[in-house]
């Protein structure tokens, strides 16, 4: 600026000194100087409800042109999206600020036709500006452009808002709440991760506590099972001038479910002994099995169930039953089976020989454990397909192998697929094992032997020596097992080749020559089967509905039983149809016998197995009992006085318990009651010895109009405890005469005894004495051998102190 001033006094110097003084003119050449702004940088603020730009530093603009002259002034402000002239059809309105001139001073504003600013959608906007004078359009001159950065400043426009408006977790029990987080956003500009600055419980007195995060813990021990509560979330607007102007968020209703820590478990709720009267016996009708399914989801449940007769005859004569080695010759051999084949082999041209296999010459029905022999002599004919040794396939309908010896590729293979099966089996199992052998294609005779036991172990022997099997020369393929399909239930055996049922012919033949073809097995004989599904105590599954997700089968002899489902349901379900059977004529031997219940569990997701409690159900079979008659006898008269009364007297002291048994302890008693007459009052207790109560199991239950001994015994276990059972009475007593009836049941045919009654007549007294057992009053439970100690006794002719019974004494009133 100061460059310009000289510049301009040095140009008036000059002209002065050509001119005279009196003529003298000022000829200044029009506008020659730029306005200068302020600063070459400016930036700007504005709130989103306001309108006027604050600016920093302030903003003006100078011209060293003569003031008083228009090039001398600053007319307006220009504002731009672009630095450079260069830049055409500038887009001005995409601009929403305008500079005006209030009072000759700048000022930015938003353009009328703009309501307000939204920083949610801009957020700045990166400006320029520059200055003009007040010269006419062609002479007028520009500043050059700064920079202006104007912020839009948020103002707290929207509270925080929930991701989820409910919150489930569910916490196992003595867990802590790890993932028990809720999460609220902000969409405020200011704020640009949409973070919320802090959480809090709305709901008191619940045992939680949340942080600014939004994680919830636990801060006292939980008693229930369910606890709902709500909670909002505080967004992080803060200002100096107001404090509550923080914005929150509407609730959000968050659920913790506490799951009970769980053991899988099969149980019962009723006695576990179970006694037989009738052939036809369900035995777990009221078993329920528990698998956890807030946190076990059953993908299988497996269940073996045995019966056990106990040593008692299942009337199965296995005495009877035995089995043998049976082997079947598929194909002849010479007699020197040790040596290659001589004379007896058969030749099989790959095109149409085949040999059928009659179901009486073989089943075809192989155990697991079986042996496979044979001479083969095979030659290499760059045949890519299936050559069959063996083969057993359906007969009708389907082409499924159920199980064959094939040569393909080089490779031996046999094949044993598992089932059919009644369900629809999504497991899978070894099915297939193939060896790569190179003798099978060297046109020499070889001897080749199969030591199955399926499926966990296959022995492969080559002229009598172990085949050493290794990652390159074996394989073992799995498979899903074969489903049953109505009309396949018949298959068909043959060597050569294999039946297709859908062809209605053989196929994949075997080129080559065998000998000494065979199998070997343990076998049961034909009458041994037939002893075994005779026997007359079993477990049998009758009456029940095939379903694709259950499966079930038995041994030879059901007396065991594999049940599989998929869910505990159906997995009970199976369990009720499970019967036991007894054909014996009548129902027996008596005694007891067991069936037990194991159970593996495994859960969807995980790789291991629960093993559930083995349930224990015994069946009992009783002998036949006649009924027996059982008698009371003992004193039926008192005449006692007030004083006697309030020491106590033992009320059946002489009874006698008699039964037509030739032991008594033969005998045994369901209950007794003793009725009182009138009702006992509060003046009043019965006091029962605790001997002997433990060991047999009885009960006692004490009411206002007498007292019930309840729980199987022995006759003489009640009669021992009947005899100690005392009754006293605070005095005044406010009756002559009390009545105590005694009757008995029998526990085998619940046969009444006869009753005994027993009339107290009490001795009115003028001034009766101070009962001793009065302070016995209102107490349950009293171990005081003074108390026992002065109880009367009645067989004795005087009142003398008498020991009730051993150790404790129970106080009832």
């Amino acid at each position: 600026m100061l460059r310009s001033i000289l510049f301009v006094i040095m140009i008036v110097l000059s002209n002065t000194k050509a001119t005279p003084i009196e003529t003298k003119i000022i000829k200044t050449k029009s506008n020659l100087f730029d306005p200068i702004l302020s600063s070459n940088k400016y930036i700007g603020h504005i709130q989103e409800n306001e309108r006027i730009v604050e600016i920093k530093p302030r903003l003006y603009a100078s011209d060293a042109d003569p003031l008083n002259s228009p090039n001398g002034q600053i007319c307006g402000y220009e504002l731009s999206l672009y630095k450079h002239d260069d830049i055409v059809n500038e887009i001005l309105q995409n601009i929403p600020f305008v500079v005006e001139l209030i009072n000759e001073k700048p000022i930015i504003q938003l353009k009328t036709n703009i309501n307000k600013l939204d920083c949610e959608i801009k957020q700045s906007y990166r400006l320029f500006i520059r200055a003009y004078d007040c010269a006419n359009n062609n002479e007028r001159r520009y500043s050059e452009r700064s920079s202006l950065i104007i912020t839009i400043d948020d103002i707290n426009e929207f509270a925080p808002i929930f991701t989820h408006q409910n919150y489930l977790f569910k916490l196992h029990q003595d867990h802590n709440c790890l993932s028990c987080r809720v999460e609220a956003t902000d969409d405020d500009c200011s704020n640009i991760d949409h973070r919320v600055c802090d959480y809090q419980i709305q709901t008191p007195n619940v045992p939680f506590s949340i942080d600014s995060n939004g994680s919830i813990s636990i801060i006292t021990p939980l008693m229930n099972n369910t606890y709902e509560f709500d909670v909002v979330a505080i967004d992080c607007y803060s200002s100096s001038l107001f404090k509550d102007t923080r914005k929150i968020s509407e609730p959000a209703k968050v659920t913790i479910k506490i799951i009970k820590s769980c053991k899988p478990t099969i149980a019962d709720d009723y006695p576990t002994k179970l006694t037989i009267q009738a052939d036809h016996t369900h035995i777990f009708d009221t078993v329920h099995v528990d698998t956890c399914d807030e946190t076990c989801a059953v993908e299988n449940i497996i269940g073996t169930v045995t019966f056990d007769s106990n040593g008692i005859d299942s009337g199965c004569n296995l005495e009877q039953c035995s089995s043998i080695n049976r082997e079947y010759v598929l194909i002849p051999k010479d007699i020197d089976y040790n040596q290659a084949p001589q004379s007896r082999y058969m030749s099989f041209d790959g095109i149409n020989q085949v040999s059928i296999i009659h179901k009486t010459d073989f089943s075809g029905q192989l155990k697991n454990d079986f042996t496979i022999r044979m001479w083969m002599k095979h030659t290499d004919e760059e045949n890519d397909g299936k050559e069959h040794i063996f083969c057993k396939t359906d007969e009708k309908l389907q082409n499924r192998h159920h199980t064959a010896l094939f040569i393909q590729d080089g490779y031996l293979k046999l094949l044993i697929r598992k089932g059919p099966l009644s369900i629809n089996d999504k497991n899978v199992y070894k099915s297939e094992w193939m060896w790569k052998l190179t003798q099978i294609n060297d046109d020499q005779w070889h001897s080749y032997k199969l030591f199955i036991n399926y499926p966990n172990q296959i022995d492969l022997y080559i002229d009598d020596k172990l085949f050493t099997i290794t990652n390159d020369n074996f394989k073992v393929i799995e498979d899903f097992a074969l489903p049953v399909i109505n009309g396949t239930e018949d298959t068909i055996f043959t060597v050569g080749a294999c039946w297709h049922a859908r062809a209605s012919q053989m196929a994949q033949h075997f080129h080559g020559e065998l000998s000494g073809l065979s199998i070997e097995q343990k076998e049961e004989l034909p009458d041994s089967i037939s002893c075994i599904q005779d026997c007359q105590q079993y477990l049998d599954m009758p009456d029940i509905q095939v379903q694709s997700n259950m499966e079930f089968i038995s041994n030879s002899n059901r007396s065991i039983w594999k049940i599989r489902s998929d869910s505990s349901e159906l997995y009970e379900d199976l369990l009720k149809h499970i019967v036991y059977r007894n054909t014996f004529d009548p129902i027996g031997p008596s005694g007891q016998r067991t069936v037990s219940i194991q159970t593996t569990l495994k859960c969807l997701g995980e790789n291991y197995t629960y093993n559930l409690p083995t349930f224990i159900r015994r069946l009992s079979i009783d002998e036949p009992i006649r009924p027996t008659n059982i008698e009371l006898k003992g004193d039926t008269s008192f005449f006692v006085s007030e004083q006697t009364i309030n020491q106590g007297i033992n009320l059946f002291k002489n009874l006698s318990i008699y039964a037509d048994a030739i032991k008594n302890d033969q005998v045994d008693i369901s209950d007794c009651s003793i009725n009182t007459s009138p009702d006992l009052t509060n003046n009043e207790q019965i006091i029962i010895p605790d001997d002997n109560f433990h060991i047999n199991n009885l009960q006692k239950d004490l009411t206002q109009t007498g007292l019930i001994l309840a729980g199987l015994g022995s006759i003489d276990s009640y009669q021992y405890v009947l005899q100690h059972i005392a009754y006293t009475s605070k005095s005044p007593v406010q009756y002559n005469d009390r009545t105590f009836s005694l009757v008995c049941v029998g526990s085998h045919d619940q046969t009444s005894t006869n009753e005994i009654r027993i009339r107290i007549h009490i001795e009115k007294q003028i001034v009766p004495s101070a009962p001793f057992a009065a302070v016995l009053s209102n107490k349950l439970f009293v171990d005081n051998d003074q108390t026992r100690d002065n109880l009367f006794d009645l067989g004795e002719s005087a009142p003398s102190a008498k020991n009730l019974s051993g150790n404790k004494t129970i106080l009832y009133q």
